[in-house]
């Protein structure tokens, strides 16, 4: 597969990632933090009057105010009923809440004390798992900011929430722009990068000349040894014996040739040669230790592909004849 090709195919997988990843978790999440701190920012009057109006869309009316309905305090409690009872709101105003067992207790107590037999805990701030823990054993609604503001978000002014809204769309449009550049940025630098780590280093390095001519050289024994330069003559018509020794020495001289892995014969016609280098590279040492023998220079040779390379088995010879 082109480098190129996977590279625009990732490019694509992370723009598309990242794009949903944006719209569908960042941008609520912007949207939620932003209308909470606007929902911290009003007076508690405000606050109450908000939470009152949600309450009735759930059956719930006003059965009267504490005694700090009048004030600016952010810990005030709502006493409601839906008519067969009554229900009582502890109202933790503010972002900086963070809601323990504590919390609960303390609203288990003023129920008792109001004659209610429900209870709700509402904050801008966040609920702790003992303070969730609690509410469960005592049948206590907790409501914290992961849940008020889509419960408030209606009763808002309508230029309040439009702004917000806006803000948060505009922040993700920001977001998606970066997220599809660092894409490409990706996929470029996939494409450019890639064939450059598959290159084996056999490619980049030029073998040294005497290579393809040791072989032929240790052919030539010295003049001294008569006896040694008679065991190495190449017979044209060889045993059995003989032709088995000739392919172990050349598999053996071929696996150590660089930019060859691995040299065998498969049958008695056909050589394979396992590679990390280009044809071009070892084709012409092959066909250098082949041709040394006359009754192996019309052999098979099959070329394995490379390791992560797209080529297919081919199969070549040094000599027809």
């Amino acid at each position: 597969m082109s480098s190129w090709i996977l590279g625009l195919g990732l490019a694509a997988l992370v723009a598309v990632l990242a794009v949903l990843y944006v719209w569908l978790v960042r941008r609520p999440l912007a949207e939620t933090s932003a209308g909470l701190r606007a929902l911290a920012n009003l007076r508690w009057r405000e606050f109450a009057t908000i939470i009152g109006q949600a309450m009735q869309q759930r059956g719930l009316r006003d059965a009267s105010l504490g005694p700090e309905q009048g004030g600016d305090s952010t810990s005030s409690q709502l006493l409601m009923t839906d008519g067969d009872g009554r229900w009582l709101l502890s109202c933790k105003h503010g972002l900086a809440y963070r809601l323990g067992a504590s919390s609960v207790d303390e609203l288990v107590g003023a129920m008792d004390l109001a004659g209610a037999r429900n209870g709700i805990l509402l904050t801008q701030g966040h609920a702790e798992r003992d303070a969730l823990a609690a509410a469960s054993m005592h049948g206590i609604e907790v409501i914290d900011g992961r849940r008020l503001w889509p419960l408030l978000k209606p009763f808002l002014q309508a230029e309040t929430t439009s702004g917000i809204e806006v803000a948060a769309r505009a922040q993700a449009k920001r977001q998606t722009g970066l997220a599809v550049a660092g894409a490409l940025a990706l996929g470029l630098a996939v494409a450019v990068l890639l064939p450059r780590l598959q290159a084996p280093s056999a490619e980049r390095a030029s073998p040294p000349p005497a290579t393809a001519a040791a072989p032929a050289a240790q052919t030539s024994p010295p003049a001294a040894e008569p006896a040694a330069a008679a065991e190495d003559v190449i017979l044209d018509n060889p045993d059995d014996a003989t032709l088995a020794r000739y392919q172990g020495d050349v598999a053996r001289t071929l696996t150590t040739v660089p930019g060859i892995t691995r040299a065998y014969w498969l049958t008695r016609a056909t050589l394979v040669i396992d590679r990390d280098a280009a044809d071009q590279m070892v084709w012409p040492l092959i066909c250098s230790e082949l041709e040394r023998y006359p009754a192996l220079r019309t052999s098979r040779v099959q070329l394995n592909p490379r390791p992560g390379s797209d080529e297919v088995v081919r199969w070549r010879q040094c000599r027809t004849v």
